[in-house]
């Protein structure tokens, strides 16, 4: 009777630290999160941060996961950083995931500076952004035609490019629902033209054409 007592305490035990090894292990991994970064110029970059043990794909994790212990406001309300650069400057950020166990979706458009204290504080500055790239989406325009790519084919930051009258033309499909263009001309040579359209319902419209009436 005693060795049947013996094994029944063994088995709850057993059994109660399996519990707790998976309780706890719910609790470490309640942080995970996806930072988006696209730039219509640049393309699109991708973070990923894991905390308990720090993990993902950032330099420093445990910096990263410690700054998020102290400071959640760096992605629960993250605050822009106004730069006067160019065009690669300016990042539309979009950040998804859980926060110690807290669903979040937040969204910032910010100069890329370490200036900013989400991308200061979690070490993601420029060289961090140029390594988390990821490959473009890319669609070519024939001459005069225009095409138009359904919803999801491309992607906010996926770039279009065509070749006309020898000119090599690109440009990366815009954020928001409007339309970017890039081209050539002057007073001697014939104009040209890409214009791409981010259309309000997620598809993206394309033409390539010379400028002349």
């Amino acid at each position: 009777m005693n060795a049947v007592r013996a094994c029944i305490v063994t088995c709850l035990l057993v059994v109660s630290l399996s519990l707790s090894g998976c309780t706890h292990g719910a609790v470490q991994s309640a942080t995970r999160l996806t930072i988006l970064a696209v730039n219509p110029s640049v393309g699109r970059a991708a973070f990923h941060v894991v905390c308990g043990p720090a993990g993902g794909d950032l330099d420093n994790a445990a910096r990263a996961c410690a700054a998020l212990a102290g400071h959640p406001g760096l992605v629960t309300n993250p605050k822009p950083f106004t730069c006067l650069g160019g065009s690669f400057s300016w990042w539309d950020i979009t950040i998804t995931g859980r926060l110690q166990s807290r669903a979040i979706h937040t969204h910032v458009s910010t100069c890329w500076t370490p200036q900013m204290a989400m991308i200061g504080r979690l070490g993601i500055g420029w060289q961090s952004l140029q390594a988390h790239l990821l490959p473009r989406r890319h669609e070519a325009v024939m001459p005069g035609l225009q095409r138009t790519s359904p919803a999801g084919e491309l992607r906010p930051g996926d770039l279009v490019t065509c070749t006309i009258l020898g000119h090599k033309l690109e440009d990366g499909v815009p954020v928001e629902a409007t339309t970017s263009s890039t081209g050539y001309g002057g007073k001697h040579f014939t104009s040209v033209a890409l214009k791409v359209t981010h259309n309000r319902n997620g598809s993206v419209s394309a033409t390539c054409s010379t400028d002349n009436p």
